[in-house]
């Protein structure tokens, strides 16, 4: 096992072991620099599972989007790109599979930033 990136698999098996050593009764006899890397390597897996899980939110709601409130998404791009690669208009669909959309224009107006 790689000691610098753990899957959570991994993770469970140290956890269950550190456990079964007698982490449930007696803590305090486990060495602090092997509790440390658990730790450290559980959050990290942690924050990798949470953004994954973000994205895959992301994923499911446009999928779902008729079943979901306030769901939307960009369904294609018109007209020139600006210096930052936008487009003038995008179409926004409502779920996958809408036979319409509505298009929105670029205002030029920055909200956010210096420019607001």
């Amino acid at each position: 096992m790689d000691e610098t990136k753990s899957s959570a698999l991994d993770l469970i098996k140290r956890i269950d072991n550190y456990l079964v050593m007698g982490g449930m009764f007696n803590p305090e006899e486990m060495e602090h620099h092997k509790v440390r890397d658990l730790l450290l390597d559980t959050r990290n897996e942690l924050e990798e599972i949470h953004e994954l899980l973000r994205k895959q939110q992301v994923i499911v709601r446009r999928i779902y989007a008729e079943q979901l409130p306030d769901t939307w998404f960009v369904c294609g791009e018109l007209g020139e790109k600006d210096s930052n690669g936008l487009p003038k208009y995008i179409e926004v669909c409502p779920a996958y599979g809408a036979d319409w959309s509505q298009i929105y224009e670029r205002t030029e107006r920055t909200i956010g930033g210096m420019g607001s």
